[in-house]
């Protein structure tokens, strides 16, 4: 089976002409149902703009995270298991295993509908002013892809459904660098889970690799897909838990995770623009279907309530974790 990630081009969305709008539509479609994470390009954010973010998050990695990273109980633990006795790597080896930790350094900035951006007075008010005016641009782009999977899934709230669904939408994003690591076969940068949101957009490294998305192969099987480095100025997108539940099952989120490694660090800016805490999810009625939408997902349920169980379960199983929510809260 083919392995090579989906590119899209949205420029027939915005630009184009309605055979171009239909089949960059048919494109994004079959990425949503057959992968559930593609490539975008000519996607409306500057380039500029992007190389800006990407600078400021290797300066504050330099600046404000890496001393205090490095000083960490896991940095010491894992830098004892390369470096020490073989005696005393086996019992850091032991102590590394046994806890459920990540190889990264990272932050969450919340932009909408409040902001807790006070809460990081390092970021100067001009790069400030660049995140406000990034996040636009993702937050513009994140309802482009919204209303496209609504019009293809024949959503009745028409082409809004997904952005009014959302409404208004929690957006915030994760900072993280994941350093080169002394011993990457102890532990893993991110370990495998699915996002507990709506639509993931990702800024990330232009030369370090690490991403790994889980898919499909057919006869049961599945292959971890590497995500290389950026190319082009491209964005990489994933769905969530709730565009998943929505569509019935037609989309999945899909598990992915970070490999730690011995060369570079790797730089990833993701974007999450998910329900609001109060947004009522479940799935949704179809325009060509006459039937009740799939009773196997759970909703109806306030998205705040599915993300507190989400933060237990984040690195868990996701269908047990659908069940668990629907017996909890519809």
């Amino acid at each position: 089976m083919d392995m090579e990630i989906p590119v899209i081009d949205l420029s027939g969305l915005g630009n184009g002409d309605a055979t171009e709008r239909s089949q960059t539509l048919a494109r994004l479609h079959e990425a949503c149902k057959d992968w559930g994470f593609f490539w975008v390009e000519n996607h409306g954010v500057d380039g500029a703009l992007m190389e800006e973010v990407k600078s400021f998050v290797h300066s504050h990695y330099e600046e404000q995270l890496k001393d205090e990273f490095y000083a960490s109980d896991l940095a010491k633990d894992l830098h004892a298991a390369a470096a020490g006795r073989p005696e005393d790597q086996d019992s850091s080896n032991k102590h590394v295993s046994d806890q459920a930790v990540d190889w990264e350094t990272a932050y969450f900035v919340r932009h909408h509908p409040n902001s807790n951006v006070a809460d990081f007075p390092e970021i100067p008010p001009a790069t400030r002013e660049v995140l406000d005016v990034y996040i636009g641009q993702m937050v513009s782009l994140a309802e482009q892809l919204a209303e496209g999977m609504s019009l293809n899934l024949g959503l009745k709230g028409g082409p809004n459904h997904i952005r009014d669904t959302f409404a208004p939408p929690f957006v915030g994003t994760k900072f993280a660098m994941y350093p080169a690591c002394p011993r990457p076969d102890l532990v893993w940068g991110l370990r495998a889970h699915t996002d507990a949101g709506g639509i993931i957009l990702l800024l990330q490294d232009d030369v370090v690799g690490g991403l790994e998305f889980l898919r499909p192969t057919g006869a049961r099987r599945e292959e971890w897909v590497p995500v290389g480095p950026t190319k082009g100025g491209r964005i990489f997108v994933n769905v969530g838990d709730q565009v998943e539940v929505m569509s019935g099952g037609a989309y999945r989120s899909v598990l992915h995770r970070v490999a730690a490694g011995t060369e570079g660090r790797r730089l990833s800016v993701a974007t999450f623009y998910n329900p609001g805490a109060d947004a009522v999810v479940a799935p949704a009625a179809r325009e060509a279907e006459e039937k009740e939408p799939c009773c196997c997902y759970p909703g109806p349920y306030r998205f705040g309530d599915y993300l507190q169980y989400y933060q237990g379960t984040k690195f868990e199983d996701k269908a047990a974790r659908f069940q668990a929510v629907k017996k909890l809260f519809g």
